[in-house]
């Protein structure tokens, strides 16, 4: 894979951006698009898990039910 390096002001406009960055050459020619990791739709349903009253469950509470299922 073929890697291109941003400075550090570029970096932290496609970390901190919602929405597709837009990749253009010093012509102004579109290049490609970055996606962000975490999109809007992301960040809402996250929000949204978190304001529900439905109960939560830790990793280690999820496989010790797990493996009790196993013993049966």
């Amino acid at each position: 894979m073929i890697q291109i390096v941003l400075n550090d002001e570029q970096a932290k406009t496609v970390a901190s951006s919602l929405k597709p960055v837009q990749v253009r050459d010093g012509k102004g020619n579109v290049l490609g698009y970055i996606a962000p990791l975490w999109t809007e739709e992301d960040i809402a349903e996250a929000r949204r898990r978190l304001a529900s009253d439905q109960p939560r469950y830790t990793t280690a509470q999820v496989l010790e039910y797990l493996r009790s299922l196993e013993k049966k």
